[in-house]
């Protein structure tokens, strides 16, 4: 998911929310279930940006990246700051001049 710097809305896509709910669908029960339970809230308060697959699939960096990663790139490019933990995705990201936050480095600041 990534924010955006001129509101204060949380910005995805389908692809990103089908991503965390693969991810979800590992988890034992009961956390599952109280996992989606979560994520279905809160996908009522995501602004959700849809773009096309043979779109995103034409990008020059496809096939570094991928459909989700390209998604983000296209979505993201002059209008969002990107938090990620996709090491790869966001040394490209602030390499083309996207504003990124790699949330690994903010982990440290809680312990």
């Amino acid at each position: 998911m990534y924010f955006t710097n001129k509101r204060k809305a949380i910005v995805t896509t389908p692809n990103i929310l089908t991503e965390v709910n693969s991810l979800v669908n590992q988890i034992g029960e009961p956390e599952r279930s109280q996992c989606l339970q979560v994520l279905g809230q809160g996908v009522t308060k995501l602004d959700e940006f849809y773009i096309e697959s043979a779109t995103v699939g034409r990008a020059d960096n496809f096939k570094k990246f991928g459909l989700t990663d390209c998604g983000i790139i296209e979505v993201s490019r002059d209008k969002y700051l990107v938090l990620t933990d996709d090491f790869k995705l966001a040394n490209y990201l602030q390499k083309i001049g996207i504003d990124t936050i790699n949330f690994n480095n903010l982990r440290g600041l809680w312990e």
